[in-house]
């Protein structure tokens, strides 16, 4: 039996003694900065998103979002890294996308509270919004690297997700039909672990700019009103 085919079943009901070995084996993955490439391999299944019927005429590739289905194992290793490395997967609590407990209600409600702040000063205030389409399937590898050393990742795990990432394959599955296996040179598997946490530090520094810009106007306006 591979690991492709373990279930979560064979985690439950597993003997006692193999959690010591997998923490000793997943302790290998990281020391040496490799994972096996059955890790890499997952099957995409597309779901029809919700405002659009499996009836309608005007169906196209873009209504359906893929869910990769990713070896069991390969997810507790995610959660494990996860756990270990977790603060160097941090990010500003201005970004409210991809996070625990965190959706769209709580980013109209800071929007609108931040207007209403203003508008009530005699202010007016300029919205800008950007629609990316498809984020999660356009990432940069290479640019996720580039943020995870400016975090000062350690260069074992580094070294371990470049890996990882260059033996991603995937093949597309319907009912019971499979297409061939193709690999995926960019953007991040959704249903992943570790993807909402990369992908959330990826378009991080969009925050940390606008924070930026924020802070030196604030300052700007004070220091406009002390000079008057």
């Amino acid at each position: 039996m591979n690991i492709v085919s373990l279930s979560a079943k064979h985690l439950i009901y597993c003997h006692p003694l193999l959690p010591c070995i997998l923490a000793k084996l997943f302790n290998l993955f990281l020391c040496h900065g490799h994972v096996p490439t059955q890790f890499g391999i997952s099957y995409t299944v597309p779901l029809l998103k919700g405002y659009n019927s499996s009836y309608s005429k005007n169906v196209t590739t873009a209504d359906f979002r893929g869910i990769s289905i990713s070896p069991v194992l390969s997810e507790v290793f995610e959660h494990c890294v996860l756990r270990r490395f977790e603060l160097h997967f941090k990010t500003s609590d201005n970004q409210f996308g991809f996070k625990k407990h965190l959706g769209c209600p709580h980013a109209i409600y800071t929007v609108r509270s931040v207007v209403n702040h203003y508008v009530s000063n005699g202010s007016t205030v300029n919205v800008c919004a950007i629609d990316i389409s498809k984020v999660f399937d356009r990432m940069n590898h290479f640019g996720l690297f580039i943020e995870l050393m400016d975090r000062l990742l350690p260069v074992n795990v580094l070294l371990l997700l470049e890996d990882w990432f260059g033996k991603c394959f995937t093949c597309v599955k319907c009912y019971s039909l499979l297409s061939c296996m193709f690999q995926l040179t960019r953007g991040i598997r959704q249903g992943g672990v570790l993807s909402p946490y990369l992908f959330a530090l990826y378009v991080d520094d969009v925050m940390a700019i606008v924070e930026k810009r924020l802070f030196l106007s604030v300052n700007v306006c004070e220091y406009c009103y002390v000079r008057r």
